[in-house]
This record gives C-alpha cells, structure tokens and sequence, in this order.
C-alpha cells in the first residue's frame, strides 16, 4: 500500500524504530519531506491544482473547497497525533481516537496559524455549519454564502460581512501552515511522537 505517491508502508516501518528515537533536526526535515509532504502533495495539492488550472472559475471553487476541507481535518488530527474511528458510543473510543469531525476543524481554525488571527469559536461554527458541512453533504453552501477564487490581496481566505471565501486565499493559508508545522515537528518531541501515531494508524 502507497502512503505518497512513492512511498509504502514498508518504507514507513523501515525508519520508524528511527523515528521513536532519533530527534534530529535533519531526520525529522527528510521524514516530514518523505511522508507528511509527499502525502499531502499527492493526495491533496496536486490534485487542487490541477482542478484551478484547467477550470474557469465557474464552479469548479466547489471542489476545491471540498477537497480543502477534508485537508483540514487530516492536518488538525495528524498534528494531535489522532485517529478517527466510527463507534456507537463515545465511550467505545480509544486514547488518540475521536469519532466527530466538528471538534477536529473547529480546533484547527481556532489553534493554528494563520487560522487562528481569523477564527473565533463563532466564526469557526460558521465555517464548519455553512462552508464545510454544506458542500460535502449537499454539494452547496448554506445561509447566503459564496466561493470566490481569491481576494484581491491573496490573503483575505474568508469574508464575514459579505459572505465570501476565497479558495485561492485559503490554498495559501493551509501552505503556509505546512510550512510552520514543519518548523514545529523537528523541534518538538511531543509532536514527532503525535505524527508517528498517526503514519502508525495510516499504515493498517
């Protein structure tokens, strides 16, 4: 099974007694390039990428917005170290399992830069009922929002007064994220052992 487009599980488990014990800057740069990065790039920007530059601006903001919501989540859950899991009852969760999506992307709009300078409990309410919910289950926004393709400073991503989110403005955000995280994960222990739980998960 591919984790990227070039790697495999095998290829996780071949360096993960490294990465339990190795806390190198440069170890931990290679690892984040290998599989964070490959499988984001792989699974979500290229794809994003290739939707905005053969589209027209005449619809195609759906998809991509779709596609970034779902991003959301698997950052937020990768950077907690957490795996979701369908249960009947909160109870039958495991520690580092969760089962409701909303207080995944909520914490991330309200705990990560540059989200965080944007998003209050409310406004991220707002995003995940209106935005999120509304185009992955009814493939439509609710309550008078649009998606526009970016503002025209490119780092707007989300206007409260007239109902807009610009998908280019938000494409940038999340990259920029990355990029922090990447900072965060070779110097913080807590968030390498977080990120091995979750290539762990991924790898079943």
């Amino acid at each position: 099974m591919y984790l990227t487009d070039s790697k495999k599980v095998e290829d996780w488990q071949a360096i993960r007694a490294d990465a339990l014990n190795n806390h190198d800057e440069l170890f931990w740069r290679k690892v984040y390039s290998d599989f964070f990065w490959g499988r984001i790039n792989s699974r979500y920007l290229t794809p994003i990428e290739s939707i905005s530059n053969n589209g027209s601006y005449l619809g195609e903001g759906f998809s991509i917005v779709a596609i970034q919501c779902s991003l959301i989540e698997f950052l937020e859950s990768t950077f907690k170290g957490e795996i979701y899991r369908l249960v009947n009852k909160p109870t039958e969760l495991k520690k580092y399992e969760y089962s409701g999506s909303k207080k995944c992307f909520l914490s991330f709009l309200e705990n990560r830069a540059p989200f965080n300078a944007i998003f209050d409990n409310k406004k991220a309410n707002e995003f995940y009922s209106s935005i999120r919910c509304g185009i992955l289950h009814e493939a439509t926004t609710k309550n008078g929002w649009r998606i526009w393709g970016k503002s025209d400073s490119g780092k707007e991503i989300i206007c409260f007064e007239s109902k807009k989110i610009y998908r280019d403005d938000l494409q940038y955000a999340l990259k920029d994220y990355m990029k922090s995280y990447a900072d965060q994960l070779v110097a913080d222990v807590e968030l390498q052992k977080a990120f091995i739980r979750k290539f762990d998960a991924l790898c079943e």
